[in-house]
């Protein structure tokens, strides 16, 4: 049966899954509403049959934009079994400005252990977003030139610091090219597919959507314009048509590319697919970049994989670390490593090269050392008496191990809107719930890109608000 018996919430070693996370999350015994964000007041239900939470202590901390500005221990908890109380946790809104986006964040802690559990445990945590009104990202910088050089081969733009390429023939943005260093491997490209997960192959989606494999493959350039260009601006116009493998155009991709005399690239996409098609597993751009840019920062949920379906204990928060931190080794390789709700994300090589997406919205993002490909077995895992004699010695029979997953010379970095959720009501049948699919005909979400070079605070010059 494959992986079929292979693939719980704890793999061989005892090291835990992402999916441990939410399920201690979903199953635990305390629930928080706030009541009043202005006074802090807290709902708590105690949902244990015997236990006062007079042994806990409620930790409480105040972010803004993920960095922590407030604190508190609230010790005096005192809530019987079944029952329900409200607290009020000691924090002040008055220094809140403009700008940041604000959160609450609760932790119900044992101070003493308790059984197996040593001292300082979390037995139950809640975020909220606090009310407050969110200021833009400082992307401008001082100066700047444009020049445009409109050949038959590329549409190049040239500003102090930074220069784009758009190719002619496939209408994607090519290049990237900060300070003299190229960022790209590969072009900006739309993407309909993800590597199948477990539950995928148990509810035959590779089959039922693989009009999205095949127009990620079948995209065809309609047209690629100069739409504007002014002393800051200059706005190119991409039109993309993708066809399945019969050659019928099943859905359309219009991207408006603004290059900034300060070195910004904004991307604003639109996508429309025809009626009567499948939900999407993706919608999104992936792109390929040198395999220095190996430090990542995030503002969003994290620290670890989480899926539309399956975001709830992962918590917003400015979170970092490597792109192969992001690489999730499920016995069989599949779709992995993903983040939602992402505000904006960097990627560098801590001296002198680095690029950072700011989502015009929210994006999810993946980023890997290995293209989705890698991920992806040609043939089905389970081997039967039906596959014959010589099923287990078939040598195209690659990626369906963990060690078949080697690390490629590049970073490969989706920015989407979304993906569908890993659904798991069973893995046998059952698709993803249609609220957390992507059901709708058109899309719209938008990001910008900007080459930067990192230091001592120059991230934080970017991204404060």
């Amino acid at each position: 049966s494959g992986n079929f018996n292979f693939n719980g919430l704890v793999y061989p070693d005892r090291q835990v899954q992402p999916a441990f996370w939410e399920v201690k999350r979903v199953y635990q015994h305390v629930d928080f509403e706030l009541i009043d964000a202005g006074n802090g007041t807290l709902r708590v239900s105690n949902n244990y049959d015997f236990i006062n939470l007079s042994e806990f202590e409620l930790h409480w901390q105040i972010t803004a934009d993920g960095r922590e500005v407030q604190s508190g221990v609230l010790a005096d908890l005192d809530v019987p079994a079944e029952s329900t109380a409200t607290t009020a946790l000691k924090y002040s809104l008055l220094p809140f400005r403009v700008g940041p986006e604000y959160h609450l964040d609760v932790q119900l802690v044992a101070p003493n252990a308790r059984g197996l559990m040593p001292a300082g445990h979390t037995y139950a945590t809640a975020q909220f977003e606090l009310p407050g009104e969110h200021g833009d990202y400082a992307l401008q910088r001082q100066g700047g030139s444009l020049a445009v050089d409109d050949s038959d081969e590329a549409l190049r733009i040239d500003t102090d610091a930074v220069i784009v390429t758009f190719d002619k023939s496939s209408g994607l943005l090519s290049s990237l090219n900060s300070s003299g260093k190229e960022l790209l491997l590969a072009p900006l490209a739309p993407n309909f597919w993800r590597a199948p997960t477990d539950n995928d192959f148990g509810n035959y989606m590779p089959d039922w959507a693989a009009v999205w494999e095949q127009a990620s493959r079948n995209r065809s350039l309609v047209s690629l314009n100069l739409a504007s260009q002014s002393d800051e601006e200059v706005a190119v116009a991409a039109h993309y048509a993708f066809s399945n493998d019969a050659g019928d155009r099943v859905a359309e991709w219009q991207a408006t590319y603004t290059v900034f005399a300060d070195g910004r690239v904004t991307v604003d996409n639109r996508f429309e697919r025809a009626d009567a098609l499948p939900v999407l597993p993706r919608v999104g751009m992936n792109v390929e970049l040198i395999r220095e840019l190996e430090n990542v920062e995030w503002f969003g949920r994290g620290p670890f994989e989480n899926y539309v379906d399956r975001k709830l204990a992962a918590e917003v928060g400015r979170y970092r670390n490597t792109v192969a931190d992001h690489y999730v080794p499920y016995m069989r390789p599949q779709e992995n490593g993903y983040k939602t709700d992402t505000r904006w994300l960097s990627l560098d090589n801590g001296a002198d090269a680095g690029l950072l997406v700011i989502a015009s919205d929210l994006v999810g993002f993946g980023v890997h050392h290995n293209r989705m490909v890698d991920f992806i077995p040609p043939f089905k895992v389970a081997i039967t008496s039906e596959d014959g004699p010589g099923a287990r010695d078939n040598k195209e029979r690659v990626n369906v191990h963990v060690n078949d997953i080697v690390p490629r010379d590049l970073v490969s970095l989706n920015i989407d809107y979304d993906q569908m959720g890993v659904g798991g009501d069973d893995s046998w049948g059952k698709r993803t719930l249609q609220q957390y699919s992507l059901t709708e005909t058109t899309y719209s979400y938008g990001f910008t890109l900007l080459p930067y070079t990192p230091g001592s605070g120059r991230l934080d010059q970017l991204v404060d608000r």
